[in-house]
């Protein structure tokens, strides 16, 4: 959406060096598929790189007030537990008090996420962590068969990048180092070096980018860069009459009458959510190519017009990218059955 609203954007492309010469920031990039160098200068920089925040800022000669430390959680995907109201999420306590879910994800479920200090922000599922969680929910759940590490999908881990305070003098105690870890805020803080132009997120939560996207912007408009302010919604879903439209178009055609498959909802509700405005085009092309409405695999959810759409607006460069990235086929669908489907 920000590159149909006119925005620059590469997939990637990593930052190499970038120097402030006459208040504009001269930056070598590498593009990291080609090897490929450029050079791109800007009056600003946002620094949003999410847990490398504080080394890119080593980077640009920029002191902050915050800094990041990193807490690892990880998630197990397995077949779905719920045998009704699929939509609901569960949340339970662990045996050290701390909150963790079981959250829907079509035929399957997610169960997550741990809460674990860590100093780096790369991290990997141990054998530790999968025990654990799986210990947990069969404690907690009254299963058929208790789930073992064979019945586990997929995983994902990461860090929360949690904002802290700096030490205020030199040699002082860090503020956070006697905290109870999980009490650190997640909440985002922005800072602004108005002197070299840059603008820092740290921390903060995707349900709160809206809030995070209007703050970068006010500080943007602070260092003296007007913003465009037009009627364009790049963000949210469209108007009740485009949906309407679609779903009269949707009925015409018979779209949802494709798809037989129990407890899946159906496809002109699946477009639409995903879509937007972009699944009309997807109607069009079904009604040119009705297999253009088969499923990729039977276990994914996945239509073919749905790849179409991926390979080319997407920004896939790698395969993980439309298996792990832009669909979720590589976490709800196992690596044998993947490779022995027809699709």
């Amino acid at each position: 959406s920000a590159h149909e609203a006119g925005a620059a954007v590469a997939n990637y492309v990593e930052v190499v060096s970038a120097v402030r010469v006459d208040d504009v920031w001269v930056a070598q990039v590498r593009d990291t598929d080609t090897g490929a160098t450029f050079e791109v200068r800007a009056h600003t920089i946002v620094n949003a790189a999410g847990p490398f925040v504080d080394g890119l800022n080593d980077g640009f000669d920029v002191s902050t007030d915050h800094k990041i430390v990193f807490s690892k959680g990880i998630h197990l995907v397995v077949p779905r537990l719920t045998t009704t109201d699929h939509d609901r999420v569960l949340a339970f306590f662990d045996d050290t008090k701390r909150l963790f879910y079981v959250i829907p994800m079509g035929r399957r479920s997610v169960i997550g996420t741990t809460d674990t200090r860590v100093d780096e922000a790369y991290t990997v599922v141990t054998d530790e962590d999968r025990d654990f969680l799986l210990s947990q929910i069969n404690a907690r759940l009254q299963l058929d068969t208790p789930l073992t590490p064979a019945d586990v999908i997929a995983e994902r881990t990461g860090v929360r990048p949690l904002v802290v305070q700096r030490p205020r003098r030199s040699g002082d105690r860090e503020d956070w180092a006697d905290v109870e870890w999980t009490s650190l805020s997640r909440k985002h803080e922005i800072e602004t070096d108005h002197d070299r132009g840059v603008v820092t997120v740290f921390g903060g939560k995707l349900t709160d980018c809206l809030n995070v996207g209007a703050e970068v912007a006010h500080e943007i408009e602070s260092l003296g860069i007007g913003l465009e302010r037009d009627a364009h919604n790049w963000y949210g879903e469209p108007g009740r009459e485009s949906r309407d439209e679609f779903m009269r178009q949707a009925r015409l055609m018979h779209l949802d009458d494709r798809r037989t498959k129990p407890d899946t909802e159906p496809l002109s509700r699946r477009l639409w959510r995903r879509y937007g405005r972009r699944a009309f085009d997807m109607l069009e092309v079904i009604r040119d190519d009705p297999s253009m409405a088969d499923d990729v695999m039977d276990s994914a959810d996945y239509i073919r017009v749905e790849l179409h759409n991926a390979a080319e607006h997407e920004m896939i460069v790698r395969l993980d990218d439309f298996m792990r990235r832009r669909s979720k086929i590589d976490l709800v669908v196992h690596d044998d059955d993947v490779v022995s489907s027809p699709g």
